[in-house]
């Protein structure tokens, strides 16, 4: 696993105003140190790697491969674990940042479906945002997961495929549905629709569009952006959640 530290400051600040590199051992709390150190010492694989920034109260979960395999779920049921119970502390954003190359295909392991609830559940059991940060090819999994976060960014080049049968896909289809309604998700299924970056926020499933930028500059700018919202957010989010509640619904204690 990578080492914990905080990402470079954003390039176009003055040298004075930069925010210094933080080492996770002397800057962030107890409870949240914690936290990462009990994600860290069981991690499995290279496909994820994970970075706290410390000005922002972001943690970011960087995914390189496509699909959910039973390692890829074991890690991150193991994350959401720690945050439902509270070991997270100060922590506000969430990133997962979906990094993969191009348009893989699918794998999906065992616990998916409680994977996504406790995604979907996370705004209950605390006050943090989940971010899906789209680079590429999103498809099957790693888009029904995108589509459970109360946030969807889009890099500019990034595809969002609708290619499948519904009745295959039928979680991704209920995400969609719940969202922009059950006709218009079934119009896209039945075409096999791509829809770009801005495609997707026009029919409002994406907040935001952005120019693709080196490391974590663009979740950077657009988490400081964001952070003044966060509590108004927070509460526009579980509210909504509340009144369409994700379907199978499932604690995330029970991962």
């Amino acid at each position: 696993m990578e080492a914990l530290t905080n990402y470079p400051p954003v390039d176009d600040v003055g040298e004075s105003d930069r925010t210094p590199e933080y080492d996770l051992q002397e800057t962030v709390g107890s409870s949240v140190r914690k936290a990462i150190e009990i994600a860290a010492l069981r991690w499995k694989g290279d496909a994820l790697a994970v970075r706290w920034i410390e000005p922002l109260e972001t943690l970011i979960v960087t995914k390189r491969i496509a699909g959910f395999d039973a390692e890829c779920i074991e890690n991150l049921a193991r994350l959401y674990r720690a945050i439902a119970r509270g070991e997270l502390t100060g922590a506000k954003y969430l990133v997962l940042d979906f990094a993969h190359q191009g348009s893989a295909g699918d794998n999906v392991g065992e616990g998916f479906a409680e994977l996504v609830a406790a995604n979907a559940e996370l705004v209950f059991h605390a006050p943090v945002i989940t971010i899906a940060w789209a680079r590429s090819g999103m498809r099957c999994s790693d888009l029904e997961f995108a589509l459970h976060c109360p946030i969807i960014v889009a890099e500019e080049g990034a595809q969002f495929s609708f290619d499948g049968d519904p009745g295959l896909f039928f979680g991704l289809y209920a995400a969609l549905a719940r969202k922009i309604g059950f006709v218009k998700a079934e119009r896209l299924f039945e075409r096999g629709e791509s829809l770009s970056a801005s495609g997707m926020r026009d029919l409002y499933l994406v907040k935001e569009v952005v120019e693709p930028q080196a490391g974590m500059v663009g979740v950077e700018r657009f988490v400081a952006k964001s952070a003044k919202r966060h509590n108004a957010a927070h509460a526009i989010f579980r509210a909504q959640s509340m009144a369409m509640p994700a379907y199978e619904r499932k604690s995330g204690s029970n991962l």
